[in-house]
């Protein structure tokens, strides 16, 4: 676990870096991303996975983070976007496991706000992780959310809603450079060859001894 000390609030402002500086330059080593985000509401209910366009922007966020040399968790992809989904006995533990073991959480609670995600919220704030909030503009957040960052290191993320690459990229490169800031490293469980057994993943060239894999076709944003 990340050893970090919890911090009031931070604004998005205040992340950026100097001109000309490196997403996350100061981060010490590859961490372990967990991204959080709806499950439930993103499922289509005629086949049972969820929606074209909530996977696509997901995996956006996802690749933005790998593209970035990081580790990530996510239910999710874990699962096949709901094509083998995981029992309610194995998924919690296989959730709290990756968020014990995390360094910085990225969760989009969503409209409405998810249950899942505020009890993910939950974990890290009591295992006080660094969370950067991924809120929609115009949405009333609990207080249990929205003042999360007086109990644990919180970061409101610039988020305009449109699920651009533009937007994508900018509140990832914000995440990374305020982790950086606050002196995040990797945890004792950063070691590549954990991966499997706690279901993160990474690009397939940050792996050792891994031969590199064929690249995959991009997937196209779909704005709201």
């Amino acid at each position: 676990m990340s050893g970090t000390t919890p911090l009031p609030p931070t604004s998005a402002a205040a992340a950026h870096t100097a001109a000309g500086r490196r997403t996350g330059d100061n981060l010490t080593g590859s961490l372990r991303v967990f991204l959080a985000a709806p499950f439930v509401q993103f499922i289509d209910p005629a086949d049972g996975v969820v929606r074209p366009q909530w996977r696509q922007r997901l995996s956006a966020l996802r690749e933005a983070l790998l593209d970035a040399g990081h580790a990530v968790f996510n239910a999710h992809h874990n699962e096949g976007w709901g094509e083998w989904g995981l029992p309610p006995q194995e998924c919690v533990p296989s959730d709290f496991r990756a968020m014990q073991c995390a360094d910085l959480v990225l969760a989009y609670p969503g409209t409405p706000p998810s249950t899942g995600v505020a009890l993910e919220l939950g974990w890290a704030s009591a295992l006080r992780k660094p969370v950067g909030l991924l809120l929609d503009p115009g949405t009333t957040y609990s207080p249990m959310i929205s003042a999360l960052g007086e109990v644990s290191p919180v970061l409101q993320l610039p988020f305009d809603g449109s699920w651009s690459t533009q937007c994508l990229d900018g509140a990832v490169h914000t995440a990374l450079d305020w982790a950086a800031g606050l002196g995040v490293r990797p945890g004792p469980w950063s070691a590549p060859e954990l991966d499997p057994a706690l279901a993160y993943h990474r690009h397939a060239t940050d792996r050792p001894d891994t031969p590199a894999a064929e690249p995959a076709a991009a997937e196209t944003v779909v704005p709201a």
